[in-house]
């Protein structure tokens, strides 16, 4: 026995549905990274973006390119608002990256931590590259700090066990510091 369909239905309009994977939240539109893709022509159809042409790597497939020309109004409609409000989440965080950047170098940690060496002298070599008076001050009056940590590091990195044991302690220390 062959099935035949009772009726069949064409729907000329639904809803583009994107449920966003990531969170980020700027004035209002979700710019988190990742999505997924649904229809909704009727509370009981729903298809996903394979429907349209949508595929994994989010190639411009034949369905999808005419799926966009169908809508290429309602999607020109909405451009420039997004463009603009793009544009403005690029300055706020180019202004912000200047600030922070006018306070701290990018080559703080790379000069203090990340090459250790003998503090004899790193407090005077970094504030030759750090602008702020306040950073420059903690440098050149915390050089007792400096010397602890690198004693402490030269300690830590005698032997493996002695790294292990360390780590061990202060995470020991650190959970019973913060309540969980």
């Amino acid at each position: 026995m062959r099935y035949k369909a009772q009726a069949s239905t064409h729907y000329e309009s639904g809803t583009l549905n994107i449920k966003r994977k990531g969170y980020l939240k700027w004035e209002g539109l979700q710019l988190g990274s990742g999505f997924d893709v649904e229809i909704v022509y009727d509370k009981h159809v729903r298809v996903d973006g394979g429907f349209v042409g949508i595929n994994d790597e989010y190639d411009l497939t034949p369905a999808l390119a005419r799926f966009l020309v169908q809508n290429h109004a309602l999607i020109h409609s909405r451009v420039s608002g997004i463009e603009a409000l793009l544009s403005g989440y690029r300055q706020f965080y180019q202004r912000e990256c200047r600030s922070k950047m006018e306070v701290l170098s990018y080559g703080f940690l790379l000069r203090v931590y990340d090459h250790p060496r003998d503090p004899e002298g790193l407090a005077q070599d970094s504030i030759k590259h750090e602008r702020d008076l306040r950073v420059r001050q903690l440098l050149v009056g915390n050089e007792p700090a400096f010397r602890i940590n690198y004693e402490r590091l030269l300690a830590v990195s005698t032997t493996e066990l002695a790294t292990w044991w360390y780590i061990f302690w202060v995470c020991l220390d650190l959970v019973t510091l913060v309540p969980p």
